[in-house]
């Protein structure tokens, strides 16, 4: 699943579309640090 979030555009079945699933990189990576234990946000 968090490949699929770190793509703005997927290929759904068959068809080239924007991706509802995406989230954008700073985002993701905040809750990427989180989940490791480095909660820090700064």
């Amino acid at each position: 699943m968090d490949i699929l979030r770190t793509h703005p555009m997927a290929v759904i079945a068959g068809v080239l579309q924007e991706n509802p699933f995406f989230v954008p990189p700073d985002e993701f990576l905040r809750e990427l640090r989180a989940r490791a234990g480095g909660g820090n946000d700064s």
